[in-house]
Order: C-alpha cells, then sequence, then structure tokens
C-alpha cells in the first residue's frame, strides 16, 4: 500500500521532498504535536453494514478519529481485530519524550501518513557519527506507531549522511544478536513498554559507537565494481522463469516484464555508484563498501520510482527495508571476508 503523507513538519533548510510545514528551530513535544497535525485521539467502534442496522461485523473493528465527526472523510483510519488497543497519540508522544526529550526541543520532524493510519517523530540525538573526514551522519531516533494495524509500536536508531541526505536505519548488535529496532503489538500493555523502551534506548546510545566502527570498516574494505555486480544481483536477484511461461503468453510476458525490471534496477544503482546524481550534487561513489551501501540508499532515497510519497518511501516504507537489507547484507560479507 502506498505511503502518502498528511501533514508534517520539518526543521532545516527545505529538504528535498519539499513537503511540510518548515519550523525556524526544531520542535518540543506540544509543538511538535500541533505542527505535525498529531493533537487527537483515535477510538475503537463496531461495523455495522449499510442497510443492516440490526447485523455487525464481530471479529472486526474500525479505528476513527474522535476529533471528526461521522461520515466526514477521513475519519476512519483502520479496520483491526477487537483485540487491538490503540496507543493514542500523545501517550506514545509521551512515552517516546521521556526517552530523548524530556520538554527539550529536539523534534526535527513529525506528522501522520495518509488520514492518520501511521504517525511519527523524528527526534535528533545528541551525538553524530563521523565515518572519516568530514563524512559525517548524523543521528536520530525514529518513534512510529500505526491505527490500522499496519505496523508495531516502533522505535529504531536511523542515520541521516550530511553529504547527500541519505536515511538509513540501522541495526544494531549485542553480543552477535541483532537488536535492529525496538517493536512491540497494540496489546494495551503500555507500562511495561515504556520501561522496555527506555532499556532499549540506553542500548542504542552505548551502541553507536559500535555502527561508527562498522562504517569506518566498510570505507576502508575494498569493493570493486564486479563485487558490487555480484552483490547486486543476490540483492535484487532474477526472478524464477515460471514453469507455465513455454506455453501461457500471460505468464510469460509478466516475467519478462518483472526480469526486465529488476535488471534495470540493478543498471540504475550502478549509474548512481559510478556517475552519482547531479541534480542532489551527489558525488560518484568510491571504491569500498561504504560508497556501495550509499549507492543503494542514494537511489531508494532519490532515483527509485515509487508510488508513495518519497519521503514516506525512505523513512517508513519499503525504501526503508531496501536499505536496512542491503546494509545487513553488506555486514555480513564484509565480516565472512
Amino acid at each position: 500500500m502506498p505511503h502518502n503523507i498528511g501533514q508534517m513538519f520539518y526543521f532545516g533548510e527545505q529538504p528535498w521532498h519539499k513537503l511540510g510545514v518548515r519550523l525556524s528551530q526544531p520542535a518540543n513535544l506540544t509543538t511538535a504535536l500541533q505542527a505535525g497535525g498529531l493533537d487527537w485521539e483515535v477510538e475503537a467502534v463496531p461495523i455495522v453494514p449499510v442497510g443492516e442496522p440490526d447485523s455487525s461485523i464481530p471479529h472486526r473493528v474500525a479505528v476513527v478519529r474522535k476529533d471528526r465527526r461521522p461520515g466526514e472523510p477521513g475519519r476512519v483510519v483502520g479496520v483491526v481485530h477487537p483485540g487491538f488497543r490503540p496507543l493514542q497519540n500523545r501517550q506514545g508522544a509521551l512515552m517516546f519524550d521521556a526517552l530523548l526529550g524530556q520538554g527539550r526541543a529536539v523534534y526535527h520532524t513529525g506528522g501522520f501518513l495518509k488520514n492518520g493510519e501511521v504517525i511519527w517523530l523524528l527526534a535528533r540525538m545528541p551525538d553524530d557519527i563521523c565515518v572519516r573526514g568530514d563524512d559525517v551522519l548524523e543521528t536520530y531516533l525514529l518513534f512510529s506507531n500505526s491505527h490500522d494495524g499496519s505496523s508495531a509500536i516502533d522505535i529504531r536508531l536511523t542515520t541521516v549522511r550530511v553529504v547527500c541526505q541519505n536515511t538509513l536505519s540501522v541495526a544494531l548488535h549485542a553480543n552477535g544478536v541483532a537488536r535492529t529496532v525496538f517493536r512491540r503489538g497494540h496489546n494495551g500493555s503500555y507500562e511495561l513498554i515504556e520501561a522496555q523502551a527506555k532499556e532499549f534506548f540506553e542500548f542504542s546510545v552505548r551502541q553507536s559507537k559500535e555502527v561508527e566502527a562498522l562504517f569506518a570498516r566498510l570505507a576502508a574494505v575494498r569493493c570493486t565494481l564486479e563485487d558490487l555486480q555480484s552483490f547486486l544481483k543476490q540483492l535484487v536477484p532474477d526472478p524464477t522463469k515460471p514453469a507455465t511461461a513455454a506455453r501461457n503468453t500471460s505468464v510469460r510476458a509478466a516475467y519478462e516484464t518483472r526480469l526486465e525490471t529488476l535488471r534495470h534496477t540493478r543498471n540504475e544503482i550502478l549509474a548512481v555508484h559510478l556517475n552519482g546524481i547531479v541534480d542532489r550534487q551527489i558525488a560518484p561513489a568510491e571504491e569500498t563498501w561504504w560508497g556501495a551501501l550509499n549507492s543503494v540508499t542514494a537511489w531508494s532515497d532519490h532515483v527509485q520510482t515509487t508510488e508513495s510519497d518519497r519521503y514516506a518511501h525512505s523513512l517508513l516504507g519499503s525504501g526503508d527495508r531496501l536499505k536496512s537489507a542491503t546494509l545487513a547484507r553488506i555486514r555480513a560479507s564484509v565480516a565472512s571476508g
């Protein structure tokens, strides 16, 4: 499902996605909720079929915005199972603010997708990651939550590479076990979740130096063009040809279209790697695994065709998932090498 931004704010220069209300300084929690259009609550209500007032659908309920009247467009933001316990925007934001903001102005962006199905806040962390020289990544904590059951309550470490504004969610590890994100379901145990979130935040702060060391390691290991081409064939592999393709023209046509699309994707990433992105002032990548990683993230953030708003795609959607998968694969490749 495409992710389209309903309302958002941002601090700083107008970003490449050219969306949202610009603030002259980072926001505290109160301002973030107001500027991001997040100062509303939801509730679950029964679903009754049109023309059937005496009937109901007991295995599902609708999640509606309480600030919108019955019949008003955009009031229904989700259809979920009856055990779904909404986490209200302010309740989730206060939990998140207790980790990092604590009343301070640390929020650089926030808002909601579509009519409010998914909400998010992005808070600046105090320490940057320096890969080498002036190659610096700003660090953030990203909080997101859904009211339609499409995603869990989610907190993750996210970086923004200053030279090209590429975003990347970073997997953290402890004792060899990945702890990519803090993710919990909507079961109503929010006091427990708040305590667990605090533990994850403290872990994220401690492990940020591990991330810095990882990126420095990637910048020190050579990745030839042949290495990158081989890697991309694993990251974006050709589809398996269906057994019926030889005798079914529609199946064969769909396969050939898919094959062409994936090969075009690999070629576009290679073009970004070799030539950069001129209109984004992104230079060609260096011949290292750090360069390879940034070629994929730059392509995903700035080039990849998407039905979603590009910012939502790169921060919360399929673009984020592709970039995280790329980092995991490169990390494993360098470790095994």
